[in-house]
């Protein structure tokens, strides 16, 4: 796996790497760079004291602000872990940069003389928050089919004991999958044209309630992480690419463990 990560990343730093490969790239690093999150920079800084103690915010509004307050940390996170690994296979012939200048994309993957040869988008969904799910809305005008990726996590709370006896907990990252940033904006698009919507370099648009016949600009719903493949053609997923069909397993998991969420509350 070491040459395999080596040769992609030299393709990469030579602009030479397919979409394809830049995804495999991206996925073989997150397994090293999840596991250094979940057992070290999480239980450290992002700890606190348990549920009754220290209750989390239960106004919609302030839930939404910590959601995505956390999962930019957890993505802060993960993308130094990723810049770790890299720095230590190619030094400074390869790194993962933040891009402070613009909205999209979240990261750069940036050759030796800085140019950026790939682009990376993150999205962290929390497992307990499948309505209120992270959103991806980005225009496929503002793609580079060829060099941007998406990585998507989840993430739920880790229930854990210090040695001293005081309950706490911390978030913990449980699946992820990476995917072409235009196969998911295709997938978003159709399904958006499929319930009757238009989109455009405008925006996206979709049918008002009442009447199917005029259409508003979407107010988040269209690009919702789990909501991005219209259920048509969720029903025979084979005709999809196969970085979709991976999507479609992620999105299984979280609603999968949402359910087992619920159930455990209920039983508590």
């Amino acid at each position: 796996m070491v040459d395999k990560i080596h040769n992609l990343g030299q393709k990469i730093a030579n602009h030479q790497a397919s979409i394809d490969e830049l995804t495999e790239f991206i996925s073989l690093l997150m397994p090293n760079a999840i596991e250094a999150v979940n057992t070290i920079f999480s239980p450290r800084q992002l700890i606190k004291r348990d549920r009754v103690t220290e209750p989390l915010p239960t106004d919609k509004r302030q839930l939404s602000s910590y959601r995505t307050r956390l999962g930019t940390m957890l993505e802060y996170a993960l993308s130094t872990q990723l810049d770790s690994q890299i720095r230590g296979s190619f030094d400074s012939s390869l790194r993962l940069t933040f891009v402070v200048t613009h909205q999209y994309p979240d990261f750069y993957l940036r050759d030796p003389v800085l140019a950026p040869s790939a682009s990376i988008e993150m999205k962290a969904v929390d497992a307990d928050s499948v309505e209120q799910a992270a959103r991806f809305e980005v225009l496929q005008s503002l793609i580079q089919g060829d060099k941007d990726v998406v990585v998507l996590i989840g993430w739920e709370w880790c229930k854990a004991e210090l040695e001293n006896k005081t309950k706490c907990e911390y978030p913990s990252i449980f699946s992820f999958v990476v995917v072409p940033a235009a196969d998911l904006a295709y997938e978003r698009d159709e399904s958006v044209k499929l319930r009757g919507g238009r989109v455009d370099t405008d925006g996206i648009f979709v049918p008002t309630k009442g009447n199917r016949n005029e259409l508003k600009k979407d107010e988040g719903n269209a690009g919702k992480i789990l909501r991005l493949v219209h259920k048509t053609r969720k029903a025979d997923p084979f005709k999809l690419s196969e970085h979709i069909q991976r999507y479609l397993q992620f999105s299984g998991v979280i609603t999968n463990r949402k359910k087992q969420l619920v159930d455990e509350t209920s039983e508590e």
